[in-house]
């Protein structure tokens, strides 16, 4: 048998799933957005992204697909193996034994299981549309716009329910707390719910309000972010809402923030939260630290509260909060850290934070994993950097992992800046950032992407996304 192209499977593939009642299945993503080599004008770059959505077919690395590659009879039989399996909903238990690295092998990018493919849902996922939301506390409309959106597919009704408030903002003072239930029509991908902001005349720095989106029913499922603060500045202070560390270098007291988005503690454990100061470190400068309720209380936790102060030179400092164990199967806890008032020219970098208390009557062990918190990012050209998020799961032990950004159909230097490094977890941090710089520039253009990629992790293991797209808008 000739030797035929994974373009001409790709292509196949998606005609012969149209042809056993699966025609409602949209691509949740293109395969230029994920392989380097898939021009975003390529006539199979939507069938590539559909297969590699379902599990079906994969790259020949993480990054590249080999689109004018050939494959063999072998892999030929294996990959329609797959999506037999797919079809008929089954996990297969067929695996390629050639080397993920080979050039010449096509086999390793087929999925190792089916079950990949039970993460895509032709009614899509439902979620905040970015990782946080800032306002002014004397915003002009007294509203604060939160939006939830739906993305990898729209077919079908869904509900969603939403509950706004917690944080370190007081109830009634600050805002006006909300709950209710958002309903999704059939192909219905937007939602607004406007929060109220109180304009009173107290100087107490920043303000945060815990945003949770919870109880999905209907044709769609939970995604993140989906667990959020809307930051309330004070115009009445200097320092900066919740960005990250690099964004406020410049200050002239350095950036004082959280080393991590999120962390996690064991069940009547001591959590270690380490509080960093980067950037100018000649003077001595502070900041105040507290706890505040998520869906823990007093009865899951101490709450702490105090001053954090670095003299110069300095650059790590640690707060330790202790956790209350019981017997109950109660499931995990939250509880909120946030910093406020920097002193001696400083300004706040990562903050607030959000810590998980694990229930250790169902808790897990083992190495855990790192992803990214989505399959896609989003910015906007005029925002000029996206936050791109990594989680550590299922582990609280340090590890770390390589992140790196490749072109898509953005090209670096003049659509963003590449970027490259290490991210590493501490003890108990279980969420971290970075940045990717994007060019604003005058050109009308059509969104362009940038490709993510995760890549040799230590003291844990990867878990899909470990690619993701980053998408800019004009």
């Amino acid at each position: 048998m000739r030797k035929t192209s994974f373009l001409v499977l790709g292509v196949f593939t998606v005609g012969l799933l149209s042809g056993v009642g699966l025609s409602t299945i949209h691509a949740a993503i293109r395969g230029s957005a994920v392989f380097t080599d898939v021009p975003s004008t390529h006539y199979a770059d939507a069938a590539i992204g559909e297969m590699y959505q379902l599990g079906v077919v994969k790259g020949k690395t993480a990054t590249t697909f080999g689109p004018n590659e050939f494959i063999t009879r072998a892999d030929t039989t294996l990959l329609l193996k797959r999506l037999r399996d797919e079809i008929k909903g089954i996990s297969s238990s067929v695996s390629s034994s050639r080397s993920s690295s080979s050039s010449s092998s096509s086999a390793s990018s087929v999925s190792s299981s089916s079950s990949s493919s039970s993460s895509y849902n032709p009614g899509g996922v439902v979620r905040f549309s970015a990782n946080e939301f800032t306002v002014e506390k004397n915003v002009a409309t007294g509203k604060a716009v939160i939006s939830i959106v739906r993305t990898g597919g729209n077919q079908g009704s869904a509900t969603i329910d939403y509950v706004f408030g917690s944080g370190t903002a007081i109830s009634g003072q600050d805002y006006d707390p909300i709950s209710g239930t958002l309903s999704f029509a059939n192909k219905e991908t937007s939602k607004q719910v406007n929060i109220t902001i109180k304009n009173n005349t107290s100087s107490s720095g920043n303000k945060t309000v815990q945003l949770k989106l919870k109880n999905p029913t209907g044709a769609f499922t939970l995604s993140t972010p989906n667990d959020i603060f809307l930051i309330i500045k004070d115009p009445n202070t200097s320092s900066s809402s919740s960005s990250s560390s690099s964004s406020s270098s410049a200050a002239a007291g350095g950036t004082i923030g959280f080393s991590a988005l999120s962390y996690g503690v064991l069940e009547g454990a001591t959590l270690t939260v380490t509080i960093q100061r980067t950037g100018t470190t000649t003077a001595a400068v502070s900041a105040n630290y507290a706890t505040s309720d998520g869906t823990g209380d007093s009865s899951d936790y101490s709450g702490v509260n105090g001053t954090v102060s670095f003299g110069a030179g300095e650059t790590t400092k640690t707060i330790t909060v202790a956790t209350i164990n019981n017997t109950s199967v109660d499931g995990n806890r939250t509880f909120n850290l946030t910093l406020s008032t920097p002193t001696g020219g400083a300004v706040l970098g990562t903050s607030p934070a959000v810590a998980t208390i694990n229930d250790d009557e169902i808790a897990s062990s083992g190495s855990g994993s790192v992803k990214f918190s989505s399959a896609t990012f989003d910015v906007t050209e005029s925002q000029g950097k996206a936050k791109i998020i990594v989680n550590r799961v299922g582990a609280l032990t340090a590890a770390s992992v390589n992140f790196a950004t490749a072109n898509g159909s953005a090209i670096s230097p003049s659509d963003y800046t590449a970027t490259s490094g290490t991210l590493s977890f501490l003890a108990g941090e279980t969420s971290k950032i970075f940045e990717v710089p994007v060019v604003s520039d005058s050109v009308s253009e059509s969104q362009e992407t940038v490709n993510l990629s995760l890549s040799s992790p230590v003291g844990a293991a990867l878990l899909e996304p470990f690619t993701a797209s980053l998408r800019i808008a004009d």
